[in-house]
């Protein structure tokens, strides 16, 4: 309920500050014609040259909104986190803009054009946020769209429906379902009685007798069959009824409702299941791996004329590594180290290993010397692009581990493998080789339960300083 009105309000917010946009690429355009010629002597293009810029802008911040997933918490966000997130929103749009003209060739577009843009369109965005924040409360306050809600509460030591699906939002973290009810200013929800689940007759007289869209059930899993003839009744009268599914304490698991063919489920899952997001991601992995492949593509055949000349075997390391879920996928890498070293492997993980877990050793004897670079550099992973081309890996995401690692994982740590394998992640911009496997497992499942398409975007940000600067490399 509250998550679906929240969506549905998001997108009010997203067209309006899209509509805020093209006021502020106008205003832009005008304002530029007006100070360039006193600056520089000459006017503008026609805005015929600038107008078909419009739709991709507007499709640009359009998705960064959905990205940011903003506007979706507006009982709980504060306008000011609002306004930092507009901010990075308006940075990565400028970015991608200058990355479309580069893309089609185009030169005429001025830089002070899309210097006021940036002004405009940043200011343009919070006033959008400001104007839809009073918009919603003052709708609310007049009674439009508002949805009155019934509370059936159940026994006292009931946990009941808590913030569940909302454990993200460090403000709503300890909230009963009445508190979420209540402080939900922007999402049209009245309480309008709240009552006790032995008191069912008098639930159906008020439904009845008032006018009543959602009855929800303060519940614990055992006391459903208590309310099963009341929302029978409330189905007959065409009242929507929420029940809570904490009847299984799931720590880390998110609620989705499915059908198996025409049976229906409660699905719950640990790692990523939003199709549309996980489909961007994909997509994604798939423009980034082509571009990388292309832009690799000399230093690549250099990389390898050097391993050759460096040492006898071949260019290519590969491996069988785990993906999702434990699928057995081949794994490239260029080669750094001398031919035969899995049996010296064999040795050195007696020596240097913790629970049967093979950890980074520092002066690997294994290493040849142009391997000693492409570690410190992370050259060495530039074949990967070709295991997430292929689908086996995605840019970001927890490293594949080994087959014999994962045999000695234990329960928790093999939800490591709950998500695809990336070529980069949390640890790898956090110290890399520096930290300890428990560390690496931790930031790992903390990626998987936490992931965004922000999440990635700005771990790949990241993991190009980290890169550069060898911070942590071996």
């Amino acid at each position: 309920m509250l998550s679906q009105r929240s969506k549905i309000l998001a997108q009010y917010f997203y067209i309006i500050s899209v509509i805020f946009i093209c006021g502020a690429f106008f205003l832009s355009f005008i304002t530029y014609n007006l100070i360039t010629p006193l600056i520089i002597g000459y006017r503008l293009y026609s805005i015929d040259f600038y107008l078909w810029l419009l739709a991709p802008i507007a499709f640009i911040f359009y998705f960064l909104l959905f990205l940011f997933r903003m506007y979706l918490n507006l009982n709980t966000e504060s306008f000011k986190s609002d306004v930092i997130k507009l901010f990075e929103i308006t940075v990565i749009s400028i970015f991608l803009i200058y990355a479309v003209l580069f893309m089609f060739k185009v030169a005429y577009v001025s830089r002070l054009f899309i210097g006021y843009f940036s002004i405009y369109s940043f200011l343009s965005l919070i006033l959008a946020d400001y104007a839809g924040r009073k918009l919603s409360v003052k709708l609310k306050r007049r009674g439009y769209s508002i949805r009155n809600i019934v509370l059936v509460k159940g026994d006292k030591n009931s946990e009941g429906v808590g913030c569940e699906g909302e454990g993200k939002n460090k403000r709503q973290n300890g909230m009963s379902i009445r508190d979420i009810i209540i402080s939900s200013e922007y999402l049209g929800i009245k309480l309008v009685k709240e009552t006790d689940k032995n008191d069912l007759s008098g639930l159906i007289d008020f439904v009845i007798n008032n006018p009543v869209d959602e009855v929800i059930f303060d519940i614990k899993g055992g006391e459903i069959a208590d309310i099963k003839e009341a929302t029978l009744l409330l189905e007959e009268k065409g009242i929507a009824v929420k029940i809570p599914t904490n009847f299984i304490p799931f720590k880390y698991s998110k609620v989705a409702f499915e059908k198996v063919g025409n049976y229906p489920v409660i699905s719950f899952y640990t790692s990523p299941e939003d199709d549309i997001r996980l489909f961007v991601k994909r997509l994604i992995d798939i423009i980034g791996s082509v571009f990388a492949i292309f832009i690799f593509l000399v230093p690549s055949i250099i990389i390898a004329v050097l391993i050759k000349l460096d040492s006898k075997g071949s260019v290519l390391y590969k491996s069988k590594r785990i993906g999702k879920n434990g699928r057995l996928f081949t794994f490239y890498k260029f080669r750094t180290m001398y031919e035969g070293s899995d049996e010296l492997r064999e040795e050195l993980i007696k020596d240097f290993s913790k629970d049967g877990i093979e950890i980074k050793l520092k002066n690997d004897p294994r290493i040849t010397r142009i391997g000693k670079i492409l570690r410190k550099t992370s050259f060495d992973e530039i074949p990967q692009f070709y295991n997430v081309l292929r689908g086996d890996m995605s840019l970001v995401g927890p490293r594949p581990p080994m087959p014999d690692e994962v045999k000695k994982y234990s329960i928790r740590q093999r939800r490591r493998i709950s998500m695809k394998p990336g070529i980069t992640c949390l640890w790898q911009i956090s110290g890399r080789s520096m930290l300890s496997f428990e560390d690496r497992v931790e930031l790992d499942l903390k990626y998987i339960d936490e992931w965004t398409l922000k999440l990635d975007f700005i771990i790949i940000l990241k993991t190009i300083p980290a890169v550069l600067f060898a911070k942590g490399a071996l």
